[in-house]
């Protein structure tokens, strides 16, 4: 647990010095890819190196001690914060980005079509870093990717026979699809626009509602004076409020009774208090009750609704509750219709 904290709080203190001024969920997005790809990249460099002086190809060598220098500096200049964070970031998907291009059309230069494999797995890896980028909003640099990657394809595929070719375009099309569709999941005014949500409250209409609910039944001269105060715009919404509310409460209890019917009205509680996520030594304070009574009862509560031993109770139960509430609601609207 010790360790945990202190992991969480070395994050924590690097989420502060590289986003010092704030921190929002995108931001921390970038953070945690910033750290994991520069851990993953720890590991693949001195396995490259050791894979390219077994092969005894020094180009590669070569190659690799460019990157890991390019690497270096880019950290230096991060981590120093000589560069915005969120350039940072961009700045290390794209050099990763340019290594992958780069190592493919050695591959593809010096083995050709012996290599597919090599290949198609850098391309694979530059469309998840294509979506990583567009899903922490790096709009320009996965532009960027998305165009680079349409030579780099052409290429690989050039290079690819028919029989494979076949089965290569399909996740070449998957790829592409899934850059526009994260592009489409963060474009808010796409996301946003003619949303059907609840109407809600505003703050003086909350407050109405509250007063309204502690006046007691013979204050109804009280009552008619706090609704005049409020236009007829707002009278309008609280009352729709409070219609819909009932509704739900009331389809909430039908559904309730119907998943609960064969029950006592003591398992009807424990059901209640099992769906609240209230443990066995909670239940058993709160009904002043013994532990193998409550047991015992949640074994009749199992029978009663035909459960396995091994069904998680709460999760059944809030599923045959969701389950009951649409019926109950289908039913309401057939007989409407």
């Amino acid at each position: 647990m010790k360790d945990k904290n202190k992991l969480w709080d070395w994050c924590l203190r690097l989420e502060h010095h590289l986003c010092p001024d704030y921190c929002g969920v995108v931001d921390r997005r970038r953070v945690i890819a910033f750290v994991l790809l520069t851990l993953i990249e720890i590991v693949i460099i001195p396995y490259n190196f050791l894979l390219f002086y077994i092969k005894d190809a020094w180009v590669g060598f070569s190659f690799n001690l460019t990157h890991t220098l390019a690497l270096a500096l880019l950290m230096y200049v991060v981590l120093k914060r000589k560069v915005v964070f969120k350039t940072g970031i961009s700045l290390l998907y794209i050099l990763v980005f340019v290594k992958l291009a780069i190592d493919s059309m050695l591959c593809l230069h010096y083995q050709g079509d012996r290599d597919n494999l090599s290949v198609m797995s850098n391309i694979f890896i530059m469309f998840i870093l294509a979506i990583t980028a567009q899903s922490q909003q790096l709009n320009r640099t996965t532009l960027g990717f998305a165009v680079a990657l349409l030579p780099v394809v052409a290429v690989a595929l050039s290079h690819t026979q028919i029989s494979v070719l076949l089965f290569s375009i399909k996740a070449v099309l998957v790829g592409f699809l899934m850059i526009l569709y994260v592009w489409i999941y963060n474009w808010e005014p796409v996301i946003t626009k003619e949303l059907r949500q609840p109407k809600q409250l505003r703050e003086e209409e909350k407050k109405a509602l509250h007063m309204l609910a502690d006046l007691k039944d013979e204050e109804k001269d009280k009552t008619v004076n706090l609704l005049s105060r409020l236009s007829s715009e707002q009278q309008q919404n609280i009352l729709d409020r409070a219609a819909e509310q009932l509704k739900t409460s009331e389809l909430s209890k039908k559904a309730w009774n119907l998943v609960c019917a064969d029950l006592t009205n003591s398992e009807k509680q424990i059901c209640q208090m099992v769906l609240e996520g209230k443990m066995l030594k909670e239940i058993c304070i709160e009904l002043n009750k013994s532990e193998s009574n409550i047991t015992s009862q949640r074994s009749h509560i199992r029978k009663k609704l035909n459960m396995d031993r091994k069904d998680d109770l709460k999760r059944e139960l809030e599923k045959r509750f969701y389950e009951a509430r649409y019926n109950v609601e289908s039913s309401c609207n057939n007989k409407k219709g």
